[in-house]
């Protein structure tokens, strides 16, 4: 779902909160320009982090490296550039199939699966221009909540622009979760095994 967000505009979108003057690009040189530039990439990571949100999770097919695990697992994947998170694994790739044991360290997923591996990652997706405007509008209470802290101190504000971040989250996450199939709950293996 390309949208015409840009970094500005997700910028400007902070400041408001914060009651600021806009900016007019990402290339300021007034404090907030450089505040946001430089906080920008790392609560946009921590963000996309935190949910599977459907703009930022991509199939990935993994084969297994050439360079076996020293102990413990038989075989090394080695992940993609920009990941941020790997999704539960599963025999098939679906959700709800049975679980696959793994663990990630590094940039490398380790299993004792030794065949291709279907993947879902969420991936680094840093351009707003690729994001659900309802997360830009959580990234942008995000930041807004970090300036409040640093420029205004206003206990109000910095009240109020966590209060905005946690609904922006809330209505973000919703409506993510509607735009697809729901998974199954959760059984027990005993269930699973009477059917």
């Amino acid at each position: 779902m390309p949208t015409s967000l840009t970094v500005t505009s997700v910028y400007n979108m902070a400041l408001d909160m914060i009651a600021e003057a806009p900016l007019s690009s990402t290339s300021g040189v007034n404090e907030y320009a450089r505040w946001l530039n430089r906080n920008y990439p790392p609560v946009v990571e921590a963000a996309l982090r935190a949910n599977p949100w459907n703009f930022a999770c991509e199939y990935h097919q993994l084969n297994a490296s050439v360079d076996a695990p020293a102990f413990r697992w038989k075989t090394k994947y080695d992940l993609p550039n920009l990941w941020l998170r790997v999704l539960p694994l599963t025999i098939s790739g679906y959700r709800g199939a049975a679980p696959v044991s793994h663990e990630v360290k590094g940039n490398a997923l380790y299993t004792n699966t030794t065949s291709a591996l279907n993947v879902e990652l969420v991936m680094n997706k840093q351009d707003p221009g690729e994001w659900d405007p309802l997360f830009a509008t959580y990234v942008a209470a995000k930041l807004a909540h970090g300036m409040a802290h640093r420029f205004v101190r206003k206990t109000t504000f910095v009240q109020l622009c966590a209060q905005q971040a946690q609904q922006a989250y809330d209505q973000a996450e919703l409506i993510d979760a509607f735009e697809g199939t729901p998974d199954l709950t959760e059984q027990h293996d005993i269930i699973r095994v009477r059917y």
